[in-house]
């Protein structure tokens, strides 16, 4: 089989266009526009950098919970839904106004830095997140359901009410 690969100007080799793309990111996010309706829900996961258990710790647990309720996040976005694991972040919300992928992205900023100032060390939150955009026949509330409910699947309490970071709008 003949090598895919070609001499560039220089004399060295350079990769053929498929191997090029396979080396990229690839952008799993909707259209940018997706993210600005504000009737458009959206089920987001955020984990911690390495998957670190950052969450035992009451403190930093209070002050991420409080973070999404305070300040520009707390009245850009609507809340449905969130449970706080030991490393990661379920949220059910969508945008009130501008791009949710943007307030997102402060927030994790935010809540980093408040962490850092509050003791932690090293990164907090991973790169990007995993979002989910909630279709037309999806119900909302059995979606906050499914992520309160964490908990209880991981096996760390029997009743999902007995988890204290976790909520819904419809307790």
């Amino acid at each position: 089989m003949p090598s895919r690969r070609r001499k560039n100007r220089r004399g060295g080799h350079r990769a053929d266009f498929g191997n090029f793309m396979e080396n990229q990111r690839k952008n799993i996010r909707l259209p940018r526009e997706s993210y600005q309706i504000p009737s458009q829900i959206f089920s987001i996961t955020i984990c911690t950098q390495n998957r670190r258990s950052l969450f035992q710790n009451e403190i930093w647990t209070r002050l991420i919970l409080s973070s999404l309720e305070t300040g520009s996040f707390g009245k850009q976005v609507e809340r449905y839904a969130y449970c706080l694991m030991s490393d990661h972040l379920h949220l059910l919300l969508s945008p009130k106004e501008s791009n949710l992928v943007d307030h997102i992205n402060r927030w994790k900023s935010f809540s980093a830095n408040l962490l850092r100032r509050n003791g932690l060390k090293g990164p907090c939150w991973q790169r990007g997140f995993y979002d989910h955009a909630l279709r037309k026949e999806e119900d909302i509330r059995n979606t906050a359901e499914y992520i309160v409910n964490n908990p209880v699947r991981s096996g760390l309490v029997k009743g999902w009410v007995e988890y204290p970071f976790s909520w819904h709008r419809w307790m």
